[in-house]
Order: structure tokens, then C-alpha cells, then sequence
């Protein structure tokens, strides 16, 4: 036993594969940290999480947590994570599995207001899947189905952030993560008992329908038939849980989409409305200027008739003068309708 546990710390102390380039107080470096996989996950059964921790030269500490829900990079100055540090404009430039961006993270840097090229500290994204706290030294992912599927047929997990002049690349190898995964979630404990030995029982598992293959199967005693009931009972709990979150995100979503549809007939009563009142008023206009258009052609024709009545009273007035053999300066405008020996006069220009 002594042998043993001498042996576990030797291994334990040389084979953590961690390099790193510079330490947090230098600026405008980059820095690389590759986690190993001989680096293993320690399990808290009580509160259901599971944490891979490492450190560089400097005495950083990361810790990679994982509650089923979730996953959190925490970075702290101790090992066990409970003095975080505290990074001014923390910005999480990247998260890949097995060397391709996450869907997840992308979809946060989509929905994130002002910007999508990073996840910049103090700004919001949208439902909140992925939150930045610089004063905790935490990011946190809230996992969906698809993202947990990719991590535990991954081997490799890469998260790229940066503060103030620093920038960070964690290389986690996470090929056993579904062996942590499945262990975190074993419903009992392995107990070691000395006994004699005996004939190992045959193992069976209910498994949940094809459908919902990220479901965790649960393992039974084949000849033990009250096992396998409440196996199979579990596992119908967990698929009953699925599906209520399934239509409780079906119903969200036909509400969203309920919303956008009376949004956009809305919009388009809105746009037919301003169409007709724009049809109204360019028939008012048009009507308008008929009108105006009329008034104005009577007045034109009143005053042509206005003026040939004057010409007419003027030109009577005159003939008078033009039969006496005379010729007046108010007859000069109308000298073309007087007789030939009447002439213009100069002075009267």
C-alpha cells in the first residue's frame, strides 16, 4: 500500500504536461498551456461537479468545472479556486473542440449586442448562454444537448482569452470525458468488499429510445427483474424530463414565431395604411391643381374679355376725334385702327 501510494505521487508530480510562456503580470504576450490527459478529473459526487485543474510557473491555477449543466473556466492563485483572480476587460476570443468553433459559442457571439468578433466583458448576450466575470476570473457556457455530445466524443477542448495585453490558450485533452462523465453520474458507489470469489453477474441496461441516445442507459442485474423495472423507470423519468424541456422550448419558440408574424402583418397594415393616405392625399393634390387650373383660365379669359370691352370703348371714342380730321395722345395705343390720314404723332411716344 505504502509502495503504491509513493509510486501515485511520483507520477503525479512529473507527468503534468503544462507549458506556458509568461506569467500574468508581463504584457502583450501570448501563451500557450497544454492540460494532458494524465492530468485527471477530480469527481465530487455530493455536489455533482467534476473539475480539471492545472497551473503554469507562475502559480495561475485554471480549473475546467463541468455540473452537467454547465461548463466554467475558472482562474484563480490557489489550487482549490477559492481566491479567483481578477481580470480587467476579460474577453474570450474563441472556444473549439477538436480544433473547430463550438456552435454554442458561436451562436453567443451572434447574439451578443454591438459586436460578434469576441465575448467582450460588460456587454449582454442574448438568453445569457454565455456570461463573462472578470472580478470571479469565470466564464461559464450553460450546455445544450448538441455541445455535451460533441465534448464527449472529443479529445481535445481549446478556450482562447485575454486581458489587458495578455492573451491565453488552455489546450485541454478531454478524451476522457465520458468516462468522467459517466462517473459523476453513476447512481452508486463502487465499494471494494473481500470476499471470496465468485461468478461475476450478468449485466443488462435500459437504454432510452433512439431518439434520445445522450440519455446515459442505466445498468442492471439481468436476473434481478426488480432492478430492471427500476431501471427502465428511470430511465423513462429522464426521457419524460427531456421531453417537457423539448415542448417547453417548442412552445417559446411558436411564441416567438407568433410574435414575429403579428409583428410583420402589423407592419404590413401599417404600409397599406400609409399607401392609401398617400393615394388620398395625391388625389386631393391633383384635384387641387384642376381647380387652380380653372381659376386661373377664367381669370385669363375674363381678362382677355375685359380688355377687348376697353379696346371697344376707346376705339369708339376715338373714331370720333379721327372723323373730325384730329388725333389725341390716349388714341395713339389704338393709331392702327384709325383712317389714313391719320397719323401717329411723336409727342405723343
Amino acid at each position: 500500500m505504502f509502495n503504491h501510494l509513493i509510486l501515485s505521487f511520483f507520477v503525479l508530480l512529473f507527468s503534468t504536461n503544462i507549458s506556458a510562456s509568461s506569467s500574468f503580470n508581463n504584457a502583450a504576450k501570448n501563451e500557450t498551456l497544454n492540460i494532458g490527459k494524465e492530468i485527471s478529473w477530480k469527481i465530487d459526487k455530493k455536489y455533482v461537479v467534476a473539475a480539471k485543474s492545472a497551473s503554469d510557473k507562475e502559480g495561475n491555477y485554471y480549473h475546467l468545472q463541468f455540473d452537467n449543466k454547465q461548463l466554467k473556466l475558472i482562474i484563480s492563485s490557489d489550487a482549490k479556486g477559492e481566491f479567483p483572480k481578477k481580470l480587467n476587460r476579460l474577453e474570450i476570443k474563441d472556444v473549439k473542440v477538436d480544433g473547430k468553433q463550438n456552435l454554442l459559442f458561436k451562436k453567443c457571439l451572434a447574439n451578443q449586442q454591438r459586436h460578434d468578433r469576441f465575448l467582450q466583458q460588460g456587454l449582454t448576450v442574448m438568453d445569457s448562454p454565455c456570461i463573462i466575470d472578470g472580478d470571479a476570473g469565470s466564464f461559464v457556457m450553460q450546455l445544450n444537448k448538441e455541445t455535451l455530445l460533441a465534448l464527449m466524443n472529443a479529445k481535445r477542448l481549446s478556450i482562447k482569452f485575454s486581458f489587458f495585453r495578455t492573451q491565453i490558450v488552455l489546450n485541454y485533452d478531454i478524451s476522457d470525458f465520458e468516462d468522467m462523465f459517466l462517473a459523476l453520474n453513476a447512481e452508486f458507489e463502487s465499494i471494494a468488499i473481500v470476499a471470496a470469489p465468485k461468478q461475476a453477474s450478468k449485466k443488462c441496461w435500459a437504454g432510452p429510445p433512439a431518439k434520445y441516445t445522450y440519455i446515459r442507459p442505466a445498468e442492471y442485474d439481468c436476473s434481478d427483474n426488480v432492478a430492471k423495472k427500476e431501471a427502465e423507470a428511470g430511465v423513462i423519468k429522464r426521457v419524460r424530463l427531456e421531453i417537457a424541456k423539448e415542448q417547453k422550448i417548442a412552445a417559446i419558440a411558436a411564441e416567438k414565431t407568433a410574435k414575429k408574424a403579428a409583428e410583420k402583418e402589423r407592419r404590413r397594415k401599417l404600409a397599406e395604411e400609409k399607401i392609401r393616405k398617400d393615394l388620398e392625399m395625391k388625389l386631393i393634390q391633383e384635384k387641387s391643381l384642376q381647380i387652380e387650373a380653372a381659376v386661373i383660365a377664367a381669370s385669363e379669359i375674363k381678362q382677355v374679355q375685359l380688355s377687348y370691352e376697353a379696346t371697344q370703348r376707346m376705339l369708339k371714342l376715338c373714331n370720333k376725334i379721327w372723323r373730325n380730321g384730329k388725333h389725341r395722345c390716349y388714341c395713339q395705343k389704338y393709331i392702327r385702327f384709325a383712317p389714313d390720314n391719320i397719323q401717329a404723332n411723336s409727342a405723343c411716344e
